[in-house]
């Protein structure tokens, strides 16, 4: 073995840790997406006091069942306020 073989296996073991943490960064920041919008998509199950706005929804999940590959789909969330306050909607995501 001569002296650029061994630069060469160095180099690339070294960056191999490098990709392992940057993979583990990115999936934990996926998860912690994913677990924000869960959370925010429940309803309060108490009831606000005062002049707080409270959103109700018809629905809190809709399943579209078996999806065929390149076909669209679609499905509105019917809600009100039924709080006293005003209800402001605000970066609305789709999951």
């Amino acid at each position: 073995m001569n002296h650029s073989d061994t630069i060469h296996v160095s180099v690339k073991y070294a960056l191999l840790p490098v990709l392992v943490i940057a993979a583990l960064c990115l999936l934990g920041g996926v998860q912690a997406d994913a677990q924000q919008a869960q959370q925010s998509a429940q309803a309060p199950a108490t009831q606000n006091t005062g002049e707080a706005p409270q959103i109700k929804f018809d629905e809190l999940e809709h399943d579209f069942g078996k999806v065929e590959q390149n076909t669209s789909v679609k499905h509105s969330f019917s809600f009100k306020n039924v709080g006293k306050g005003l209800l402001v909607i605000e970066n609305v995501k789709a999951s």
